[in-house]
């Protein structure tokens, strides 16, 4: 026996999964080549089906009905492609049901008057509708996705976009450090697509924050970007100070006092660099919820956020190498302390 159909077993015996449940473990996954052939071929083959029927029906009567009709039929198709279990069909499913939500949004921006705040609206809701229907975890992350950027394309504030960014990074944390406590549910599956995309819409944004003098004040975002920069680096570093606070919950009364001065430390030494305090605080929630591969993104957007501080104009590179030596040498003294005060406790 290999070793996956050994540990389903076990647990089966223990009363832990069912045998629905132990099945589903035991069936081999195709190699990630083979699916990525298999998606390719399906969303050319959704493109060449859409085509063939889609097209000649809007070329013969092109009005909104007929666009309805043909958006709500390509719904239908893939909510009933949804249901097949192979995977060329399920990528199907992704491509035709993304067809359907884009010609129904073309309807309603027709509708009202060619007006885009109406069309992203209508957008937003029409992929958090399909929520609600039997999808696959590609097209949730898929219909999640559109409806978070429609709903951040509103936004018009700086300050407000800073708050957003931050409830986001928060509501990221807390799934990740009460990845426990879902996973057994029912919703799991959709519970992940969601933290995976406020994960990234959470890094994207914080790293956005980062570069806010990079873009013009008097035109966009409210001409308030001094609030907004001051509103990141703030809530970064209430969201680091609290993700640490909550995960040394179970150490030593000295072990957490260290670490909270530290963590105190390093967000008045990186208060310019919020993007880092944010990334910091995912990769510690990510890394305590077990993910490696989003660990590692916040690891990367981390690398991101120094090399942006670090050649950015708005302060000196004396200052900027100087804080940071000094948050350096700050973790690097807290790493021997810890470690000696551990060596006392054994």
């Amino acid at each position: 026996m290999s070793n996956p159909i050994e540990l389903t077993t076990q647990l089966q015996q223990a009363g832990i999964i069912d045998a629905a449940k132990a099945q589903q473990l035991q069936t081999a996954a195709s190699p990630w080549w083979l699916l990525i052939l298999l998606g390719i071929a399906a969303w050319i083959a959704s493109v060449l089906i859409i085509g063939s029927f889609v097209g000649p029906l809007l070329a013969l009567a092109d009005n909104n009905p007929v666009r309805t009709v043909a958006a709500v039929a390509l719904l239908a198709a893939a909510i009933w492609l949804t249901s097949r279990k192979q995977e060329f069909l399920q990528q199907m499913a992704v491509a035709i049901a993304l067809a359907g939500q884009g010609l129904l949004v073309y309807v309603i921006y027709d509708v009202s008057g060619s007006n885009d705040e109406t069309a992203r609206y209508a957008c937003a809701v029409i992929s958090i509708l399909l929520l609600l229907s039997p999808l696959n975890q590609l097209h949730q992350r898929a219909s999640l996705s559109i409806a978070l950027l429609c709903l951040l394309s509103l936004i018009s504030s700086a300050p407000l976009l800073a708050v957003v960014s931050s409830l986001l990074a928060l509501a990221a944390a807390l799934l990740w450090c009460s990845r426990l406590k879902w996973a057994g549910l029912a919703q799991a599956a959709t519970i992940k697509s969601l933290l995976e995309v406020i994960t990234l819409a959470a890094l994207a944004l914080t790293l956005f924050g980062q570069c806010l003098l990079w873009h013009d004040a008097g035109y966009w975002l409210d001409n308030r970007l001094d609030m907004a920069r001051a509103l990141y680096s703030a809530l970064g570093s209430v969201l680091l100070i609290s993700t640490v606070f909550w995960l040394s919950r179970l150490a030593t009364v000295p072990s957490r006092l260290t670490l909270l001065t530290i963590t105190v430390v390093l967000c008045i030494l990186l208060y310019p660099a919020s993007g880092l305090l944010v990334s910091t605080a995912l990769m510690l929630a990510c890394f305590y919820g077990c993910s490696r591969n989003w660990y590692a993104l916040c690891l990367l957007c981390m690398l991101l956020a120094i090399s942006q501080f670090y050649y950015s104009l708005q302060l000196n590179l004396l200052h900027k190498s100087g804080i940071l030596a000094l948050s350096g040498i700050t973790l690097l003294a807290a790493w021997l302390l810890l470690q000696r005060y551990q060596r006392r406790l054994v």
